[in-house]
């Protein structure tokens, strides 16, 4: 009716033009109404071939998709227009391999009168009315609401409406519906195709350094509905679940070895899709650190017990260290720290040689420590006494002197020891090498000096000279047949040589024995 007097007011404004233009004149006002009014009747028209077109029946939704063993309703609705109708008959058909019709609902059905509801395998067929007396239906109607239960195999499932599907009239009691073409059935895609998913790094068979990140990204499609979320599955346990796009998963704490990586995508319907399982290896590739302790670089040494020790450290452990010189091995294989080895420096030449120690893990990762110079000195350096000259008689305090060197290239000379009668008398460290002697304090008659060299090695290389044989002669005033003791015996040749000339006598020495020479021995006398 709507549509009626749409056209009716379009034809009225369309003569009214005409006639204006017969008078040859232009009323912008009319052109403007009748713009509205076409552009009106033209939204009019486009909204109603929005729903279907009456009369009609059809399935409400007409798609929809679902996962195995699903459920889901369809709505049997009729469209008269204005067309009054009181009773319709529905007949379509589905797929059973795919669908079971469950049950039929005709609780919110405009149609109360129930004539056939039939939900059999494959087919559902309708017939219904109005109750007696009730006006007939215009407009979109529902007639029954089916229920399905989807199969548990995938596929797509075309519901059409079959032979004997009406829409009567009320009043003419007469098929409005012409043909089935004027229905519009539906097609439902029950989605058992589960998700494609890949893992796109780590590369299959990827080696990984041991301490590192494992960085893993995977991709994942479905082609019916979508993609819930993605598993991640290292060594086939679950190690995180990713629900967004792109799905990437930071491992950390891997261990060394042999390790799978796998991703699962499950979609809208839970079906599950399984990448292809990706290998890869841990591996330690971190070298050892190692270096040498002792002896320290630029060190002397000799002996036979010289100790070479180092330090090894790794990221997993130390598998061994071997100490080498000047590159040859140095010793047995080391397991266990501390790592040191005892060196007989007498096996190798004086001069300078390369400590080094080579560190190796359980991987086989080896690290060479920087080389430590050292030199080996196992030659004893030289002396010899200076003073005082071999058989020289000494009187008060004496220089005791001697000189030493070392080998060309040794150590040096670290100090002299000075000995008397094999006694330890004094230690100079300093070139030149000397020391006071106060022969006083020694006995009179014969004494040997000796002088012992040290170089700068640990342990030493000494040196000693050959001794020096000296006599002490200390005569005190009065002493005169030199037996150490001013004594009657002294008294006896003083007297003895009185007024003369004696010279061991004259003890003031002014060229006479003489009263005091007496008095000096007097003096002296008990001493």
């Amino acid at each position: 009716m709507k549509s009626q007097r749409i056209k009716k007011l379009v034809n009225r404004t369309r003569k009214k033009l005409l006639s204006v233009g017969s008078q040859k004149r232009f009323n912008a006002a009319v052109l403007l109404i009748f713009a509205l009014i076409i552009g009106g009747g033209g939204l009019y028209i486009l909204f109603s071939h929005a729903a279907p077109t009456p009369p009609t029946i059809y399935l409400n939704p007409a798609s929809q998709t679902l996962g195995p063993n699903g459920t889901f309703s369809v709505q049997v609705r009729e469209n008269s227009g204005t067309t009054g109708v009181n009773a319709v008959q529905a007949n379509f058909s589905y797929p059973s391999t795919l669908l079971t019709c469950s049950s039929i609902d005709v609780s919110a059905s405009a149609f109360t009168v129930q004539a056939q509801s039939t939900c059999g395998s494959g087919q559902v067929t309708l017939a219904r009315g109005v109750s007696g007396g009730s006006a007939a239906l215009t407009g979109d109607q529902l007639v029954a609401t089916i229920n399905f239960t989807a199969g548990p195999t995938g596929g797509s499932a075309t519901m059409a409406f079959t032979s004997g599907t009406a829409l009567v009239s009320a009043t003419t009691n007469q098929d409005i519906l012409g043909s089935l073409a004027a229905t519009a059935g539906g097609t439902y895609v029950i989605d058992a195709t589960a998700p494609t998913a890949s893992i796109t790094a780590p590369a299959n068979n990827a080696v990984v350094a041991f301490g590192s990140n494992v960085s893993i990204a995977a991709t994942a499609t479905d082609s019916q509905s979508s993609v819930t979320k993605v598993d991640i599955y290292i060594d086939g346990t679950l190690k995180t679940t990713l629900t967004t796009s792109p799905y990437n998963y930071t491992w950390s704490g891997a261990t060394i070895g042999t390790h799978t990586i796998q991703a699962k995508a499950t979609d809208t319907f839970n079906n599950v899709g399984s990448s292809s399982i990706v290998s890869i290896s841990v591996t330690d590739q971190t070298a050892p650190t190692t270096s040498i302790t002792a002896p320290a670089a630029s060190a002397f040494v000799g002996g036979s017990t010289v100790t070479v020790s180092g330090t090894a450290a790794d990221n997993v452990g130390v598998a061994n260290v071997q100490f080498k010189l000047d590159g040859v091995s140095l010793g047995s294989l080391l397991t266990t720290s501390p790592y040191s080895v005892t060196w007989n420096t007498t096996t190798a030449t004086n001069g300078s040689h390369s400590l080094t120690a080579v560190a190796k893990d359980a991987a086989g990762n080896t690290t060479t420590s920087a080389a430590v110079s050292v030199t080996v000195d196992n030659a004893a350096p030289t002396v010899s006494m200076t003073a005082p000259a071999a058989g020289a008689t000494i009187t008060g305090t004496t220089t005791v002197s001697a000189t030493a060197t070392d080998n060309t290239g040794g150590s040096g000379i670290a100090k002299v020891e000075f000995y008397i009668d094999s006694v330890l008398k004094f230690t100079s460290t300093t070139s030149p090498y000397s020391f006071s002697w106060d022969s006083t304090t020694a006995t009179f008659g014969s004494h040997t000096l000796t002088a012992k060299a040290y170089d700068k090695v640990s342990p030493a290389n000494t040196a000693t000279s050959a001794g020096v044989s000296v006599s002490v002669n200390n005569a005190k005033p009065g002493d005169i047949n030199g037996d150490g003791v001013v004594d009657v015996l002294d008294l006896s040749i003083l007297l003895t040589n009185y007024g003369t000339t004696s010279a061991s006598s004259d003890l003031n020495h002014d060229g006479i024995v003489n009263i005091f020479d007496l008095s000096i021995l007097l003096t002296n006398y008990g001493l």
